[in-house]
């Protein structure tokens, strides 16, 4: 690897680690720790690379969330983007995605249509029927990690 794709890599996992210390304030790059991002509440594998590997960052992931049972996800800088974060692209698996769709979305009991979204008038978030941003849902912490662990083991299928 040359030189100017190494630093083109530190500066994307500092570029990411600012993005997400607006939301999660410690959010710094980990040297070291297997993470590329740390202090946050999930897994964030950082790439910059001109080869496009999904399955590969997945199987990175893969091995270090199943002992930790944090979700899991890679940040990709494509060739030609600059430096904001907000338009890389991330990757994970869709085992991982759908939870947090049904957070999102589990309220909706039918397709929303293009009436349904708003903007909240608290916040400003777009919503479909109530802001989950100004009100979010309540998850009883036990019974997701009892999901979680069942989901993993195989003992449910959601």
């Amino acid at each position: 690897m040359t030189q100017h794709r190494k630093h083109r890599g530190f500066r994307t996992e500092r570029v990411v680690a600012e993005y997400l210390s607006t939301q999660w304030q410690g959010a710094c790059v980990g040297r070291g720790s297997g993470k590329d991002i740390v202090n946050l509440p999930f897994d964030v594998e950082v790439k910059a690379r001109a080869g496009f590997q999904p399955l590969a960052y997945l199987k990175q992931l893969k091995a270090r969330t199943s002992t930790s049972g944090e979700l899991g996800f890679g940040v990709i800088r494509l060739n030609g983007q600059g430096e904001d974060a907000a338009e890389y692209c991330a990757i994970i698996r869709l085992a991982d995605l759908l939870p947090l769709l049904i957070l999102k979305y589990g309220h909706l009991t039918s397709e929303p249509t293009e009436a349904d979204i708003d903007r909240c008038s608290s916040c400003g978030s777009y919503m479909i029927r109530k802001c989950l941003t100004c009100h979010p849902t309540i998850t009883n912490v036990p019974d997701a990690i009892l999901v979680k662990k069942s989901n993993m083991d195989g003992t449910i299928d959601l």
